[in-house]
């Protein structure tokens, strides 16, 4: 079956507003960052904590990091836990009613849109290559209906949980093993 494809710029936050948090100094931030991604969870600063300009987003917001080698994390940005929702501004931000979510977040993650991502990849090397964002607006998705990305994604969801709880028992059985073979001498 073939859909639609749209370039990323149709769907991209370009406009969407800063927050200067060394202007709000007491207020509390939910703050999306690299090293957060990595931890599993925004982390929740107070703004004089926070060093420079964030990129203001909203729940469900998709985010691409354009660092190398942080490529190839994406996610979607949760609910609000009460706080101001930034982000730095290693993310290219996507927001739109026309596509789900999770979906976008799997399509980001794949190796056809990895392949052209890559190629917007610019710098002298290690952590200073960056994707450009103009030319990463360029690159067109698969767009099925919203109902069609809504079961593409929970399928993959599906999946991914499958493997997380694959990977959790072969660690659990390695613990077991180990245990056993202590126990035997």
């Amino acid at each position: 079956m073939t859909w639609d494809a749209i370039p990323l710029g149709d769907i991209a936050l370009v406009k969407g507003g800063s927050v200067d948090p060394k202007k709000h100094l007491d207020e509390t931030f939910e703050l999306h960052s690299i090293p957060a991604f990595d931890s599993g969870a925004p982390d929740v600063v107070a703004g004089r904590d926070i060093g420079s300009s964030k990129k203001a987003v909203q729940p469900n917001d998709v985010m691409i990091s354009r660092i190398v080698p942080h490529i190839r994390r994406a996610c979607v940005v949760g609910q609000a836990n009460g706080h101001r929702q930034i982000a730095s501004g290693e993310w290219i931000v996507f927001r739109s009613e026309r596509v789900w979510p999770q979906y976008l977040r799997w399509v980001l993650v794949g190796d056809a849109f990895h392949s052209a991502f890559m190629q917007t990849v610019s710098g002298i090397g290690g952590s200073l290559l960056r994707a450009r964002p103009a030319e990463v607006y360029k690159i067109r998705v698969p767009l099925p209906p919203l109902a069609e990305q809504k079961r593409i994604a929970g399928i993959l969801d599906a999946a991914d949980a499958l493997r997380a709880k694959r990977r959790e028992s072969l660690a659990q059985l390695d613990t077991l093993l180990q245990s056993t073979f202590l126990d035997m001498f």
